[in-house]
């Protein structure tokens, strides 16, 4: 009768156990399923056509005169002392024009899947842009433009490989002008390109004014 007595005392106290066992699990798997089912972030929407138009109005007005510049300078540093020199006045220039044509509303940069300069990395949006222009037959004169949210535009346009850049970019690079490369860029991957192929984008973040 004794264990009888304690067997019955017993089962009640198991009993317990497994209900306030159940219990927590059925919490956690739910609070589990609650962030397993948190909504993402909402894909960006499509441009309209008079966007894009607007968009690319905008990011023009600031990277034609940008682009202008520093061709410009490169041209100038070519005839005055070779490619060697335009590498120098490419890594002082480029940077400093590209702050010059950026405002408060259009912030004007250059990017590539193949960098010379790491702060020249991709934007989050911009990365499968690049992508995208990078498995086309041919990217000259390819134009992006895609939504960021709250009246903001991304702006890409291609930059294809021109002769005048083949000597810095190129796949015969000569030794004098590879020393200077690896003096400014140790990590430079942007070479071994041929003439017409994707050598990056000038892009731009554009802020149009809400309606």
């Amino acid at each position: 009768m004794a264990r009888l007595s304690l067997a019955a005392g017993f089962m009640p106290n198991f009993a317990s156990l497994l209900v306030r066992r159940a219990v927590v699990a059925a919490f956690l798997i739910a609070a589990c399923g609650e962030r397993e089912t948190q909504p993402q972030p909402a894909t960006a929407r499509p441009v309209t056509p008079i966007e894009r138009e607007q968009v690319i109005a905008q990011a023009s007005s600031a990277i034609q005169p940008f682009k202008k510049k520093l061709l410009e300078a490169l041209t100038g540093a070519i005839a005055q002392g070779g490619p060697v020199a335009a590498i120098d006045v490419c890594s002082r220039e480029a940077p400093r024009l590209a702050a010059e044509a950026s405002t408060s509303a259009v912030t004007v940069g250059r990017s590539a899947l193949k960098l010379r300069n790491a702060s020249n990395a991709a934007r989050p949006w911009l990365q499968p842009v690049l992508n995208e222009l990078a498995a086309l037959p041919s990217a000259e004169g390819s134009q992006r433009v895609v939504s960021l949210g709250d009246q903001r535009f991304g702006y890409a346009e291609a930059l294809t490989l021109k002769p005048l850049c083949s000597t810095c970019h190129g796949s015969d690079i000569p030794a004098d002008v590879a020393a200077k490369l690896r003096e400014h860029y140790p990590n430079d991957q942007a070479t071994g390109f041929k003439v017409g192929e994707l050598r990056g984008v000038v892009w731009a973040e554009v802020a149009m004014a809400k309606p």
